[in-house]
């Protein structure tokens, strides 16, 4: 049953993820200057990124259940807070980190920390109701 939840979390992770970045993919778009088709996806068709990204979201989902379960937090509210404090207090910082090493666009980093907070208040969400 543990793993049904994780795996649950992870999945409605990647849809908010999918539904973030279908949002703000002209902004995104225009800032990373990728290459893109004339409707606005880009060229690379690879489904390699897809995959890593829900294993990665699998491995984040199952550390927060652990957290949660230990520190007893229960309820979708809590769940909900707490799991946008980790998105915003633990992983978006990381973003500005690896922003500082690269050359890539504050509003790219802005994007990706607005998803890191939201994917993780969802994952929060799903642990602290079941």
């Amino acid at each position: 049953m543990e793993l049904m939840i994780v795996i649950a979390a992870a999945v409605l992770a990647w849809v908010v993820g999918a539904i973030w970045y279908r949002l703000t993919d002209r902004i995104y778009g225009a800032a990373s200057a990728l290459q893109v088709q004339n409707i606005g996806h880009p060229k690379s068709r690879s489904v390699t990124p897809y995959l890593l990204a829900g294993v990665a979201l699998v491995a984040v989902a199952a550390m927060m259940r652990v957290l949660f379960v230990r520190a007893g937090i229960d309820g979708i509210m809590p769940g909900l807070g707490w799991g946008f404090g980790i998105g915003a207090a633990i992983v978006a910082p990381w973003f500005v980190i690896e922003n500082t090493y690269s050359p890539r666009p504050m509003v790219m980093t802005l994007i990706d920390m607005g998803y890191a907070m939201a994917a993780c208040a969802v994952v929060g969400a799903v642990m602290g109701g079941v």
